[in-house]
């Protein structure tokens, strides 16, 4: 059976908090599925395989589809005699429990050979591109208000903030520089949990007849209700057209993503990862990523050069597609719909030359902290961990362990000293004090190891 038609999906308003995911409207056929009769039928052979003897209702759980379309396909296997029904587990024709017969099993090890993705039916590519271009990172309105907030738990000086908002706004590339420990990992995933609003993310999906997993639990947040804006908002019912049908459950609700990847990452990881022993493919990074942001930390000290790893982002950066290759050698053209980040703690000139940083739309300076910003995170660290702050502890600190020793400030200092003081006031039985006994205690645990390795 050759597919006609897509799900057809009803775009909804965006909330006050933040745009809502695409509706797409559940297949009410198989042929609504857009997904190919044999990639499904091999789909529920390999499910009640595993499964034993599963209810048609559990099956359609499993298939992440309809009843009616998996009672569709279980009068398809009927009819071939793969499918039997052997018992009831309740009221109605849902509960028939159904088992393989011998030609079934036949026809199971056959489809568990051809790949043994088990698992919610996928989605057609076409439809999948035309859902991401809905939810675009690129399109996602910040305002300068939500900005600072979002940002409120860290001391960042204004100029930082004032070239920040406009990058992330931009829905473009960023770099965010500046020598290490002053916060640089803590903007970047401050900045991915601000981009508001749901995403549609597809448990699978199906490209050129091959399966891609794409849903990974440890990089999308689910996000539980299946319940329509218009029911939130207004308790009078929904529109018609989605009254009456409910969400594809193929898709995932979920925030938008997150991925951050560092010094591990590799040419590999952007690429399509296949097993030729499980005959279906696992999603690259940038995929995962799209409708969210990907940040790529500690750039500059993976182990491929920064020009070659640029070079891979160059097509994506400046015409919304990435170019991935099937093992059949067809080639896929995929949406680069993401918010690119790259963090670095090398010198940009270090990293490439102009040519190079042009790629880049934003670029970021993170400085050290100025006096009175070291103070006031000194303070807010203090009242967090419960020690009672001290001006003149204050000042004697930066005086002695920073301003005679000719030590530069750094943003994460205030943190760690006080961890120590701690560490040192519980160990010895006293009370936590930001005071010169404890500071210079401190300080001496603290700076030895780096003034070696300087």
């Amino acid at each position: 059976m050759t597919t006609e038609t897509a799900p057809s999906i009803v775009y909804r308003e965006p909330e006050p908090t933040g745009p809502t995911a695409p509706f797409v409207a559940q297949p009410a056929t198989v042929v609504e599925t857009g997904i190919e009769l044999s990639m499904l039928v091999d789909l529920v052979l390999k499910t009640v395989h595993f499964a034993g003897r599963p209810t048609g209702r559990q099956l359609a759980d499993q298939l992440a589809l309809s009843f009616p379309v998996t009672e569709e396909l279980i009068g398809f296997l009927r009819q071939e005699q793969a499918l039997e029904i052997v018992g009831m587990g309740g009221v109605g024709e849902q509960s028939y429990q159904y088992a393989l017969t011998d030609r079934g099993r036949r026809k199971a090890e056959e489809a568990l050979a051809r790949s043994q993705y088990v698992g919610p039916a996928p989605v057609p590519f076409s439809l999948y591109t035309e859902v991401l271009r809905q939810q675009s990172a690129s399109d996602v309105s910040i305002d300068r208000e939500a900005f600072v907030q979002g940002l409120s738990h860290l001391v960042l000086a204004p100029k930082v903030l004032t070239a920040l908002g406009p990058a992330v706004s931009s829905g473009r590339s960023v770099l965010i520089y500046g020598s290490s420990g002053n916060g640089k990992t803590s903007i970047t995933l401050a900045i991915g949990r601000m981009l508001p609003g749901e995403v549609l993310v597809p448990y699978a999906v199906e490209v050129h007849g091959q399966i891609v997993k794409v849903f990974d639990p440890r990089l999308h947040e689910r996000i539980a209700p299946d319940v329509s804006p218009e029911l939130r908002r207004d308790g009078q019912g929904a529109a018609p057209a989605i009254r009456e049908r409910r969400r594809d459950q193929r898709w995932a609700l979920a925030k938008r993503p997150m991925v951050s990847v560092g010094g591990e990452l590799t040419l590999q990881d952007l690429e399509l990862r296949y097993s030729p022993v499980s005959h279906f493919y696992i999603a690259p990074l940038q995929w995962k990523a799209n409708s969210g942001v990907l940040i790529i930390d500690d750039f500059g000290r993976q182990m491929i050069q920064p020009q070659e790893l640029l070079n891979r982002w160059i097509v994506p950066m400046e015409q919304g597609v990435d170019h991935l290759s099937l093992h059949t050698g067809d080639t896929v053209e995929l949406p680069f719909e993401t918010l690119l980040i790259f963090s670095s703690n090398i010198p940009p000139g270090r990293l490439g030359d102009e040519a190079f940083f042009r790629r880049i739309r934003h670029k970021v300076e993170i400085p050290n902290p100025s006096t009175d910003d070291f103070i006031e995170i000194l303070r807010r660290i203090c009242q967090e961990r419960g020690i009672a702050y001290d001006e003149e502890g204050a000042r004697y600190l930066i005086s002695t362990h920073y301003e005679q020793a000719g030590r530069p400030l750094k943003g994460c200092h205030p943190r760690d000293i006080v961890d120590l003081i701690l560490d040192l006031t519980r160990f010895h039985g006293e009370q936590p004090a930001l005071i010169p006994q404890w500071i210079d205690l401190a300080c001496e645990s603290y700076f030895v190891e780096v003034e070696q390795a300087a």
